[in-house]
C-alpha cells in the first residue's frame, strides 16, 4: 500500500503478489492475479452497480443495495455472497453465505490500511479479491469525507 495512492499488494494468492489498482478519481480500476488482468467496471458516476470483466466477460456482479449501509451483493459464477460491514462503527467486514460468515476483511489496527482477508475455501481466490476492492472503495469514501 502506498501513502498517497489506494493500490494494493495481495500476499498469500496462488500467484503472488495479487495487485490491486484504484483509479484516481473514479471507482474502478483492475485486480492482477498472476499474469491474468481484470477490469473493475462501475456502471454509473452515482450507480451502485461494478462488474469484474476479463476481456468481454464479465465474471463477477456487485450491487450496493442501498446507500444508508456498506452492504454489497456479489455474485460470482453460481455463487452469491453479501459483503457487508460487522458494525457502523468499524472498517472490519464479513462475507457471507446467507447468514453464514465465510470469511473476513480487517485492517491490521485502526491507523493503517494494511489489512487481511481471511475465508474459508469454499470463496474463490477472484472473489476475495473483488470483496476486498468493495471495501476498500468504502474506506477510500469515508477517508475522502474525513479529509474534506
Amino acid at each position: 500500500v502506498s501513502m498517497c495512492l489506494w493500490d494494493y499488494r495481495i500476499f498469500g494468492t496462488a500467484n503472488d503478489p495479487a495487485l490491486l489498482t484504484f483509479d484516481f478519481f473514479t471507482e474502478q480500476g483492475s485486480i492482477q492475479l498472476g499474469e491474468a488482468r481484470f477490469t473493475v467496471r462501475k456502471h454509473g458516476p452515482m450507480s451502485g452497480h461494478w462488474t469484474l470483466e476479463h476481456g468481454e466477460h464479465v465474471l463477477a456482479d456487485a450491487t450496493k443495495p442501498s446507500a444508508m449501509f456498506r452492504s454489497f451483493e456479489l455474485q460470482v459464477h453460481d455463487l452469491h455472497f453479501t459483503v457487508r460491514a460487522q458494525t457502523a462503527f468499524t472498517r472490519c467486514y464479513d462475507i457471507l453465505c446467507g447468514e453464514r460468515r465465510i470469511g473476513t476483511i480487517q485492517p491490521l489496527h485502526p491507523m493503517t490500511r494494511r489489512a487481511s482477508i481471511e475465508c474459508s475455501p469454499e470463496v474463490p481466490e477472484l472473489a476475495q479479491l473483488f470483496a476486498f476492492w468493495l471495501a476498500v472503495i468504502t474506506w477510500r469514501r469515508a477517508a475522502k469525507h474525513h479529509n474534506s
